[in-house]
């Protein structure tokens, strides 16, 4: 098999050239349909060595339950590049999408959407491939200038707020705008999600355990 090489150059354009379409509708991207709102998918990650271990989550919120979970081993040639993130991982993440049955009406990414360099984290990759409303949540900060404002901490980047970060069981989380959402709707549904003694909103929780005990068949 022939792997192509990967041109982080190529890469970055097409970052900038899509992330000016998503700019662009941001202030026309509608409300959230809360009512509408059934199934979350979330996607996470793990690595055993060169093998990624990605899964989804597709939980219930209207019974509070998982519906269906799934996992897809997956060789990756592209290197961990920081800003990059979603060229390693999405191909991972549609295989295993390939996988269930329910048709997630919000999609969950464990990293950042709009708060990235060049508005194009890994959730706004995700969204727009999708065309579904997509949020990051992220445990660490990536880009854009936090600021306090009215008891919130906006992260503002590329002229706009993009993103809040939240307080939730001593830690910090960092959610940020992906596709066809707005920030607040964005953080509603994550803090409607976020429950005590889990430092996740509760789908990214268990896709985090989930790709635990994924990666521990590929040791």
């Amino acid at each position: 098999m022939v792997v192509a090489i990967f041109s982080v150059e190529r890469a970055m354009k097409l970052q900038l050239l899509l992330s000016r379409r998503v700019l662009e509708e941001l202030d026309a991207f509608p409300p959230l349909d809360f009512s509408k709102i059934r199934y979350v998918g979330a996607f996470d990650s793990s690595y055993a060595r060169s093998t990624q271990c990605a899964v989804i989550v597709v939980y219930d919120l209207a019974n509070s339950r998982v519906v269906e979970k799934a996992y897809s081993a997956v060789r990756v040639h592209v290197p961990y590049i920081p800003g990059l993130l979603a060229f390693r991982e999405v191909p991972g993440y549609m295989r295993v999408l390939r996988k269930i049955v329910t048709v997630p009406d919000v999609v969950l990414v464990d990293g950042h959407g709009l708060s990235h360099p060049r508005a194009f984290g890994i959730a706004t990759h995700m969204g727009l491939v999708l065309g579904k409303p997509s949020i990051g949540v992220a445990k660490s900060h990536l880009y854009g200038e936090i600021i306090e404002r009215g008891g919130r901490k906006l992260i503002h980047a590329h002229g706009k707020p993009v993103g809040e970060v939240l307080e939730h069981e001593g830690a910090l989380l960092y959610v940020s705008v992906g596709y066809r959402v707005r920030l607040e709707d964005a953080v509603k549904l994550v803090k409607s999600l976020l429950t005590e003694k889990k430092r996740l909103p509760i789908p990214l929780q268990i896709a985090d355990e989930y790709t635990k005990v994924i990666k521990a068949k590929y040791r």
